[in-house]
């Protein structure tokens, strides 16, 4: 059976995406997003399980899509950024578990005043380019993918909440963080760009869209889980 793709988060009063159990595995047409295993009731949410942030590490997915890439991004072909500015990295240990949907996604390190490339005085007078390298295993009960745009940055200093920018997807041999859809397991960089000055306080955000289940009426609604990435 088909299934129609999850919107965008929104207000409860937007209209809510429709999830359908799968009859058959495979049937996807190009807009489907969700779907839940065949033969199985609708999934509730598990009371024993954080409904937002936590710390645990993630178990190990089903199966991958990708293999998670070493390679931190590097500077070598793009101009200096101002003098006060240096790259520094972060190795951090940051997970979201979302338990009605069975996503986890881990953050493991932290990307600071990455070069400007060439060009662009003004951007880099005003702004600050943040990497995150994430790890996104998509739960295996329904086709609900995990997309870069579903995450924010939250800083504390000055206070903003950035979505993520894909003008910096080519640059420093970064590899971007790509979907991941059931099952299975995604890794690499999401980039932001935030206010020149920002202090070090920042937290990451999975912000998921509302979902209904067509077959029992059941709905996930929409819900922000987030992180501390530093301090």
């Amino acid at each position: 059976m088909k299934t129609s793709a999850a919107i965008t988060a929104r207000p409860s009063t937007a209209p809510r995406a429709r999830l359908r159990r799968l009859a058959v595995v495979g049937l996807v047409a190009p807009v489907v997003a969700l779907a839940a295993c065949s033969g199985e009731a609708a999934v509730t949410a598990d009371p024993t399980a954080p409904a937002g942030a936590t710390t645990a590490s993630p178990s190990s997915p089903a199966t991958t899509s990708a293999q998670p890439s070493t390679t931190a991004p590097t500077t070598s072909a793009t101009t200096d950024a101002p003098p006060t500015d240096k790259v520094s990295y972060t190795s951090v240990k940051a997970v979201i578990k979302d338990p009605d949907l069975g996503h986890t996604i881990t953050a493991v390190r932290v990307a600071r005043h990455l070069k400007w490339p060439s060009g662009q005085p003004v951007g880099a007078e005003q702004f600050e380019i943040v990497g995150v390298r994430l790890t996104a295993s998509a739960g295996s009960r329904y086709s609900a993918s995990i997309d870069p745009s579903m995450f924010s940055l939250i800083a504390a200093d000055p206070k903003q909440t950035v979505t993520p920018t894909s003008e910096f997807t080519k640059r420093w041999n970064a590899i971007p963080l790509k979907s991941a859809k059931r099952s299975t397991t995604t890794s690499g960089w999401v980039f932001f760009k935030v206010n020149r000055g920002t202090t070090s306080a920042l937290r990451l955000a999975f912000n998921r869209p509302a979902y209904q289940v067509s077959t029992t009426d059941k709905n996930i609604g929409a819900k922000t889980f987030s992180v501390v990435l530093t301090k």
